[in-house]
């Protein structure tokens, strides 16, 4: 009977959040390394939507758009958004160390996904995987920018996705707001008007909370043709 690895792709990014938010308690972070982190996050999403927006699962193999840069792009989006969330929290040895995390936790469902395609789409694929990258992107798939947009369609992203987006902003705004109490005390979260940065962060915190769950309703409420609408491989 085979052991089950400890560190998944399913749990890797609750450990992020966790270890960054930690990390925001006690680490400084520089305006710049906000900003840098605050960008990956959000090229990291909009990747994220990107995917969705063209993926065909179970269907045909997916090879155009996105899927030019990378053979498994939702994973490069992953990559960005838990880097920017390890540079959000200021831990310099947990942005180090997220590479190996990664490919530790996604290696095997790599090898799966990898080997089920394979025995699906036989050559079409082998040859597929020997001039695409497999998640980070090389010289050769960054040739290929001019077909970034192909084959995306806004009506495949289901609502689910578009609330795992808010999930995401209300977390950077939840360590951002940690960052904030660590430098000015929690005096940050009072009503007087000169601590305006803590209420702000509390302000973004109960909207991205309020979008998560009307989105999440929303995809309760829609017709079950609507969620199955997006339809490729086990991403």
């Amino acid at each position: 009977m085979s052991r089950r690895p400890s560190l998944t792709r399913s749990n890797l990014r609750d450990s992020i959040l966790v270890l960054s938010s930690i990390s925001a308690c006690f680490c400084p972070v520089s305006s710049l390394r906000i900003g840098i982190s605050l960008g990956l996050l959000a090229c990291g999403c909009f990747l994220h939507l990107l995917v969705k927006g063209v993926l065909i699962r179970n269907t045909v193999l997916c090879r155009e758009g996105i899927y030019r840069f990378t053979r498994h792009p939702y994973y490069t989006a992953n990559y960005l958004i838990d880097t920017g969330f390890c540079l959000l929290g200021g831990n310099t040895y947990l942005v180090l160390a997220y590479p190996f995390l990664f490919f530790w936790a996604y290696g095997p469902t790599l090898r799966k996904e990898e080997g089920y395609l394979t025995s699906v789409y036989g050559d079409q694929y082998v040859h597929y995987s020997h001039t695409t990258a497999q998640v980070l992107p090389d010289p050769q798939s960054v040739s290929r920018w001019k077909e970034f947009l192909g084959g995306f369609l806004i009506s495949r992203i289901s609502y689910r996705e578009w609330a795992r987006i808010t999930r995401f902003c209300m977390a950077a705004a939840v360590i951002l707001l940690l960052h904030d109490v660590r430098a000015e005390g929690i005096g940050e979260l009072s009503l007087h008007p000169q601590d305006y940065d803590g209420l702000f962060f509390l302000a973004l915190i109960a909207l991205f909370s309020a979008l998560e769950l009307l989105l999440l309703l929303k995809r309760k409420a829609s017709p079950p043709g609507r969620r199955a609408m997006v339809v490729r491989r086990g991403l």
